[in-house]
């Protein structure tokens, strides 16, 4: 079909085209660009081919493997983590039935498949038919009914079936319908029915491009004629648009794709032609094929696929060369000045003059044209108000003034000196304005001052007929208009900015740092904020038509559903969903304006606009497509070192087998700040935690147990997607059961023994308690004894000295009279002393039994014997004077033994005594000398020497004491020696008399 009747209509069309182009590279593109390459993240350059699964994540065929893209994160699949994949150089990846199949070589027939758990295997199946074609940009076609009819004929249909795989010149019409050029040959395949058909029109033309749009397949030949098939029947009545023809004529072909300079390439809904950086949607408009510029004047060089998403006016570019493009069209218009002073753009205040015509401080901005120069410095950026008199009244410079709409006679109002804050307008038409504390009223041409306060005026709303609310530096005021009467509300601190009635009658309140509120029946409540805090500063609160507040901050723009808000301040705290846009959207700068009466405003044509640092941002609220998050939630365990991903749920891990790390993703290609993740281990504490931005969650020093990790994903008010897995993290050997009932069994059997050692001691214990209680009875018995028999040798002892007291006392009573007085003084002393050393005798002994009141106990101490011996002999004397015996002291004074004082008194007064009864007119000496370290005590008498036998008897302790010998005294006096360590021997001194000697070693001690 021919064009060259049209050539005039192309030839304008071309030129519009052009124009449009041109101009589009002087002016700024009215979109956002992203491009991921090996310099951020992506592995490899080469993108071969795209595709999304059904879950929302993009595939990406490269030279180094295949990758899974979720909008911030790329996952890896190569031959290292992924056993599957058998090459890395990726060719194909399609979208097939909801699946992903890929083709690593290149007509290898060799198909993968993605697993549920997002790992590579192969498909059988798939690979099975060898009769199938993967080609770029076009989905597989299956020609097995057709080689079944026609294959067994090789040179069939000019050889066409042969070298159908690896033929290039081929587009799908769908996976068993085709249209293939061999040679100068153009034919339609439908293997739904085996049918192979020549289009013969097309036959022996020299071939330049063929495509497809939907289902319909459009041929072009080098003489730019168009054939047009559907179904492989030629279309007469589609025909092409004049600017779009003229592109074709300009298209030059070779033998590679790569060598074309306009390509034709396919998503699995869209046909686009790349031309010149540009990027054009292909479109049949009642039979008509045309064009829609999706991206002008790129820097985008060797596309190899392109995949729109309409929603969200989103196209992804993947290249040979530079990696992965997103391109975004902007959803928001930026109206601003021309000019180099950044301060011509900073906005504030606005009024709409006229549709499309905004007034600024900086002048008129005018969507409609092109180019808006400014008129700085006429009005004051703080407050401007179109009253309802058809007048526009603002600040300049010093005062008040009035202008008509078409901004051409200004008219001073009233003089301030200074800059005016707010204007607004009563429902009476009254104006009410200030300068910064004060608050004028000007009804008429009557001007009168309402307020002075302290605090500065920020801006003000007659909430109510005649109820005026101001907001403060220092929180906010009621001031009743009739009344004239004053009143604090509330916040006493902040500094609020912006107050807004609500279409249902709500009020809220905007302020700069300290947050939103809501006011309801006289209470402040707080809203919530956004996740970066950003909503501590609201400059305004714009309400659209579908229910939603856009709140504009220092950081960005939010939509938030009011009925959220409501929700929120009813007291049901689920997270608000603040849907978050920033400048990538379309607009040059995240900080908008405010503190500024009006601050947004609501255009004629329904456009928001909403001032900033860098121009007005305007936009349809209506029409803002809003990208929610709602893709499943997935969770990947991965080794990090080597990028491989581990099956997933209910696994075990070991504690020293080091972090334990999970890869988090949901599909989502809008703005990350919307997409909230969130994760919460149970089993360690009960609350939620964002995921961090690179996805990976890594945990370390998980002790012995089993654990749940649950991820959320917020969707909306209340709405989450969650998704979890579970392990177990094993423990350690000494850990397990049966280690643990090892333990107790070697507890129980160590408790036990500990239990029969302990009872074998305390059976010992009782038996040597026992033994030694026999032991303390028998040696208790003993002293018992003892003591006893010290009694009856004291008692013995005593009987001397009172049988001669007797005497004496008898002698005394019968010659008292008859004796000579100095014979009777005698007499008298020697009772005197006598008494007196027997008292002292008894004393000495009472003294001793008191301290054996515990037992019989050995005292040692220091003893003089010469003093001892001379207390003894004091004792003595009397009854050996009645004996006539002589008792002599001969132990030296420097001689002193360590012994027990009373036992050696006792012993030496019962051989005194002894000696005495047995000697008459005879000698009695006591003695004692030291020699070799032993002291040497001897009583030597004079009297009758004792029997061998008896002496023998003695010293042998065989001797038997009677009334009639030598008593009890020697039996007594060897077992008190023995106590106090001496010796006792018996020899004579001549050859009459009797000697004893007491023998005790001193060791160390020394007798002086």
């Amino acid at each position: 079909m021919a064009f060259h009747h049209f050539r005039l209509p192309v030839l304008l069309a071309c030129c519009l085209l052009m124009f449009r182009l041109s101009h589009a590279q002087t002016s700024q593109p009215d979109y956002s660009v992203i491009n991921y390459n090996s310099d951020n993240a992506l592995p490899q350059n080469s993108i071969n081919e795209m595709a999304f699964d059904s879950n929302g994540f993009l595939w990406l065929a490269t030279e180094m493997g295949m990758v899974r893209f979720d909008g911030q994160h790329f996952r890896e699949y190569n031959k290292v983590n992924s056993p599957a994949l058998y090459t890395d150089r990726c060719f194909h990846v399609k979208a097939v039935k909801g699946k992903i199949l890929l083709e690593p070589s290149y007509c290898g027939h060799r198909m993968l498949t993605v697993t549920d758990d997002y790992q590579l295997k192969a498909d059988s199946l798939s690979s099975a038919n060898p009769y199938q074609c993967d080609r770029w940009n076009n989905c597989i076609f299956y020609f097995d009914h057709i080689f079944k009819k026609w294959g067994r004929d090789p040179s069939v249909f000019n050889g066409l079936l042969p070298g159908l795989i690896l033929n290039g010149d081929q587009v799908t019409a769908n996976e068993r319908q085709a249209y293939v050029r061999k040679d100068s040959n153009c034919y339609y395949l439908n293997d739904n029915t085996a049918e192979v058909r020549l289009l013969k029109e097309t036959a022996g033309h020299a071939f330049k491009m063929m495509f497809m749009v939907e289902d319909v397949c459009f041929y072009f030949d080098r003489q730019n004629r168009l054939y047009v098939y559907k179904q492989g029947r030629l279309q007469k009545s589609i025909t092409c648009s004049g600017r779009l023809l003229n592109i074709f004529k300009q298209a030059q072909s070779g033998p590679y794709p790569s060598q074309y300079t306009v390509n034709a390439l396919r998503d699995a809904r869209h046909t686009f032609l790349v031309y010149k950086g540009n990027i054009l949607l292909l479109t049949i408009r009642n039979g008509v094929l045309d064009f829609d510029v999706l991206a002008a004047n790129t820097a985008i060089k060797s596309i190899n696929g392109l995949i729109y998403n309409e929603d969200y006016r989103t196209l992804y570019v993947g290249t040979a060369t530079s990696g992965l493009y997103i391109l975004r069209k902007h959803v928001f218009d930026r109206l601003f000045f021309t000019g180099e002073n950044y301060a011509i753009n900073s906005l504030y205040a606005q009024v709409e003059i006229s549709p499309g015509r905004v007034l600024t401080s900086s002048g008129v901005l005018n969507r409609n044209s092109p180019v808006n120069r400014p008129t700085p410095g006429l009005y004051d950026r703080p407050a401007l108000l179109k009253a309802s008199d058809g007048y526009i009244y603002y600040s300049g410079y010093d005062s008040l003034k009035r202008i008509d709409t078409g901004l051409r006679h200004p008219v001073p109002l009233q003089f301030f000196g200074g800059w005016l804050l707010t204007i607004t307008e009563t429902h009476h038409g009254d104006l009410l304005y200030s300068d910064d504390g004060r608050l004028y009223r000007r009804r008429g041409n009557d001007t009168t001052t309402l307020l002075n306060i302290p605090e500065s005026i920020l801006v003000t709303q007659e909430m109510y007929p005649n109820e005026l609310w101001i907001g403060t530096s220092a929180g906010l005021y009621s001031y009743d208009l009739v009344k004239g009467t004053l009143r604090r509300l509330g916040l006493p601190h902040a500094t609020v900015r912006a107050l807004y009635k609500a279409s249902d009658g709500s009020i809220w309140i905007g302020t700069y740092g300290q947050g939103f509120y809501k006011y309801d029946n006289g209470r402040f409540l707080k809203m919530p904020l956004d996740l970066g805090n950003n909503l501590t500063t609201v400059h305004c609160f714009m309400e659209d038509k579908l229910g939603n507040f856009w709140l504009p901050s220092n950081k960005g723009l939010y939509r938030v559903a009011k009925k959220e808000l409501d929700s929120y301040a009813s007291g049901n705290r689920e997270n608000v969903f603040y849907y978050y846009f920033d400048k990538s959207a379309g607009y040059s700068t995240n900080e908008f304006n405010g503190g500024c009466m009006p601050c947004g405003i609501v255009l004629q044509d329904g456009h928001f606009s909403l001032p900033s640092l860098d121009g007005l941002v305007q936009f349809k609220p209506d029409s803002i497509p809003v990208e929610l998050p709602v893709s499943p939630v997935f969770i990947d365990r991965m080794i990090p070192e080597e990028k491989k991903v581990l099956p997933g749920d209910r696994f075990e891990q070991r504690q020293d087998s080091g972090p334990l790390v999970f890869m988090i993703s949901s599909p989502y290609f809008g703005n990350p700040a919307n997409l909230h993740l969130e994760y919460s281990i149970p089993q360690l504490d009960s609350k939620w935690r964002p995921v961090n931005k690179d996805g990976l969650l890594v945990l370390t020093g998980l002790r012995k147990g089993r654990y749940k990790l649950l991820i959320r994903k917020q969707e909306g008010y209340g709405r989450y997607a969650f998704n979890r897995i579970s392990w177990r993290v094993l423990p350690y050997w000494y850990e397990t059961v049966w280690f643990r009932v090892l333990v107790i069994i070697v507890s129980i059997s160590i408790l036990l023994f500990v239990f029969l050692l302990l009872y074998a001691r305390e059976v010992k214990r009782a038996a040597q308690l026992e033994q030694k209680v026999a032991e303390r009875t028998e040696a208790l018995t003993a002293s018992n004894l003892v003591k006893e028999k010290m009694i009856t040798v004291v008692l013995h002892d005593l009987r001397s000295p009172l049988r001669f007291l007797h005497i004496m006392a008898d002698h005394i009573y019968e010659n008292y009279q008859k004796a000579a007085r100095p014979e009777m003084t005698g007499m008298l002393l020697k009772f005197r002393n006598a008494t007196h050393d027997l008292n002292e005798f008894t004393q000495d002994f009472m003294t001793w039994t008191n301290a054996q009141n515990d037992g019989f106990v050995i005292r040692r101490e220091g003893i003089a014997l010469r003093d001892t011996v001379a207390s003894i002999v004091s004792l003595y004397e009397p009854a050996a004077a009645i004996r006539n015996n002589k008792l002599i002291n001969g132990v030296p004074p420097e001689l002193t033994l360590i012994s027990d004082l009373n036992i050696l008194k006792l012993i030496i007064r019962n051989l005194a005594d002894n000696a005495n009864k047995y000697t008459v007119n005879g000698e009695i000496r006591i003695e004692a000398r030291q020699d070799d370290g032993n002291i040497f005590i001897t009583i030597t008498d004079t009297g009758a020497s004792m029997d061998k036998s008896l002496i023998a008897g003695i010293l042998n302790n065989t001797y038997q004491a009677d009334g009639g010998n030598h008593g009890l005294g020697y039996k007594i006096i060897l077992e008190l020696l023995a106590r106090i360590e001496g010796k006792l021997t018996i020899d004579q001194p001549g050859e009459t008399g009797n000697r004893i000697t007491l023998t005790f070693t001193t060791g160390n001690e020394e007798g002086r």
